[in-house]
């Protein structure tokens, strides 16, 4: 009796060791199963993450080219498309043109190079923009236009947006203004420069208004490059040589500096009114010392806001604004109506002012 009882528990014992190995086997397997799939979603994670920071460095560029930084109007419209930038973690490269034509053409072909992913140009001349629409469609790039209206030059290249004062209806607001406070004026109009399409448009809104206002008479007109410097010599000049004139239409505020600095030289800046436009930081002092007696205010800031949201909506939503002209409001501003100006320094409040930047 005791053999088959010794043989039943050693049968017992050998069971019990293989249904031990076979749990083990299935716990280890379990476990290498685990470990398996954690390192699976460990590396997908790792694969995500690239592709995040992949993502991240791929933030949209884009490239600006003003004509000159140093010119106010130009500048503040930059500043404000920057701010824009910063506002949406866009990149901005900026090159500067300084006045120099071929230079502008030679920093979009830079930008080009860059592989920006769009590209915003402060016009120098409506021919040359038509340049560049011409190489940024032959490179793929998208491009915009700030400055002047180029639907008034029959603009046969492809663009986003265009955005822009009507040069043409500061022109006629300044001169209207003048024949409603200064009865019977003599006006010397003090130009900027033609070539540009600016001083063209001025001059539809000019014509325009004598028509309408025939109180009122231009008397002189002559060319400047835009700035004090070369407009108080103009006006030096004018006075010498005896012409009569008893206002004055500025193209803009650093212009109409030129124009009272020669005038004081003169004895005359009490006698002889100036009218400029702009409505910038420039003007709004000027405002307050009394060197000019009103500004056609067309802010400049909302001219880089919208180049830039114009700009932002077509990279990231592929959506063209409402339409490709894209106007900035205009309105005459004395010392007593200061309150009525838009600023030109960025600020949320301006972004506001245009709808924000993430939709039409």
């Amino acid at each position: 009796m005791k053999k088959p009882l010794f043989k039943v528990i050693v049968l017992i014992a050998i069971i019990a060791v293989l249904s031990l190995m076979v749990v083990t086997g299935c716990k280890q397997s379990t476990a290498e199963t685990t470990a398996a799939a954690a390192e699976t979603t460990a590396a997908a994670a790792e694969t995500t993450a690239a592709a995040e920071t992949t993502a991240a460095a791929k933030k949209l560029v884009f490239g600006n080219l003003p004509t000159a930084m140093s010119d106010e109007w130009n500048g503040y419209s930059t500043e404000n498309f920057i701010y824009a930038a910063e506002k949406m973690g866009v990149e901005v490269q900026v090159l500067d043109a300084a006045w120099d034509g071929a230079k502008q053409l030679s920093n979009l072909e830079d930008l080009i190079i860059k592989g920006v992913d769009e590209i915003g140009v402060f016009v120098y001349t409506p021919e040359e923009a038509e340049k560049f629409a011409e190489k940024a469609k032959e490179a793929g790039i998208p491009i915009s236009f700030e400055n002047t209206k180029l639907l008034n030059y029959d603009f046969q290249g492809e663009y986003v947006a265009n955005v822009a004062c009507e040069y043409d209806s500061i022109g006629y607001t300044a001169i209207k203004w003048l024949s409603e406070n200064y009865d019977g004026a003599k006006i010397f109009y003090v130009r900027g420069l033609p070539g540009m399409g600016i001083v063209e448009a001025y001059e539809v809104g000019v014509e325009k208004a004598l028509a309408e206002f025939p109180n009122v008479t231009v008397a002189i007109r002559r060319d400047t490059q835009w700035d004090t410097g070369t407009a108080q010599p103009v006006v030096t000049d004018v006075i010498a040589s005896g012409e009569e004139f008893d206002a004055v239409f500025a193209n803009n505020e650093s212009i109409a500096q030129g124009v009272y600095n020669a005038l004081k030289d003169a004895g005359l800046e009490k006698d002889i009114p100036i009218i400029a436009t702009g409505g910038g930081p420039t003007g709004v002092t000027m405002l307050e010392n009394d060197i000019i007696k009103a500004t056609v205010a067309s802010p400049v800031s909302l001219q880089g806001l919208y180049l830039f949201k114009a700009m932002y909506l077509h990279a990231t939503q592929g959506i063209m604004p409402p339409e490709k002209f894209i106007p900035l409001p205009d309105m005459p501003i004395t010392k007593e109506t200061l309150d009525e100006n838009i600023s030109w320094v960025p600020s949320d409040d301006l972004i506001d002012l245009i709808g924000g930047l993430e939709s039409w």
